[in-house]
């Protein structure tokens, strides 16, 4: 009869328990659900905000890059000039000892190495050909009349 009545009492508590847990657990659980709630709402404005500040962060170093390397290839281009003009420069000069294919090839073929990541290589190349042939009329005009008597 006594382990009857403390059997009962203890199953009176640990259900008491449970439920007080129960409803205490679901309480907490709503109050931090509403609360994460309002602050959600609250701060989105703040969260925007913070979105839209990185993100022209972003895009001011994707600018700062895209603008360093502009520079850099101008700089390549304006060294590459730089470098034709001497080369052309010193090609004026005549010395005998130094054998070439050409005396403008070099100076060609560093025009060509240096308008490579610029694509227009294609278009040195197309008219240093129109030169060839320009060249090549014009010398077949000069030794026609000459042929002919000079006029």
């Amino acid at each position: 009869m006594i382990g009857q009545i403390l059997r009962a009492g203890w199953t009176f508590l640990e259900r008491m328990f449970k439920r007080m847990f129960e409803f205490f657990s679901t309480l907490f659980g709503h109050l931090f659900q509403t609360l994460f709630h309002f602050l959600k709402i609250l701060l989105r404005p703040l969260f925007i905000v913070v979105a839209l500040l990185l993100y022209l962060v972003y895009k001011i170093a994707e600018l700062a890059i895209t603008l360093i390397s502009v520079f850099l290839a101008l700089g390549k281009l304006l060294l590459a000039f730089i470098k034709g003009i001497f080369v052309t420069l010193t090609g004026f000069t005549y010395t005998p000892s130094t054998p070439s294919n050409g005396q403008w090839t070099s100076i060609f073929n560093n025009v060509v190495g240096s308008l490579g990541p610029y694509q227009l290589d294609k278009i040195a190349y197309i008219l240093l050909f129109c030169i060839w042939i320009t060249t090549a009329f014009a010398a077949i005009r000069i030794i026609g009349s000459i042929r002919n008597g000079g006029e």
